[in-house]
């Protein structure tokens, strides 16, 4: 059987997961982690960057 090639969704999926599993916080390589590998960003989402007039523009009643 074939395994499916990894997206990058789940990529992202499976490193959540992994870092969820529970680390020892007293651990070196958990240090190391905190150091050097932290956490992405939240991503600011699509509806921040869409204009107002944009929204106006599709509301507006059709002329005859």
């Amino acid at each position: 059987m074939v395994k499916k090639r990894l997206t990058p969704r789940g990529v992202a999926r499976m490193r959540e997961r992994e870092a969820s599993v529970g680390l020892d916080h007293e651990d070196d390589a958990s240090k190391w982690l905190a150091e050097n590998d932290p956490p992405e960003p939240p991503k600011t989402p699509k509806s921040a960057k869409k204009s107002v007039t944009l929204h106006r523009f599709k509301q507006r009643p059709k002329r005859p």
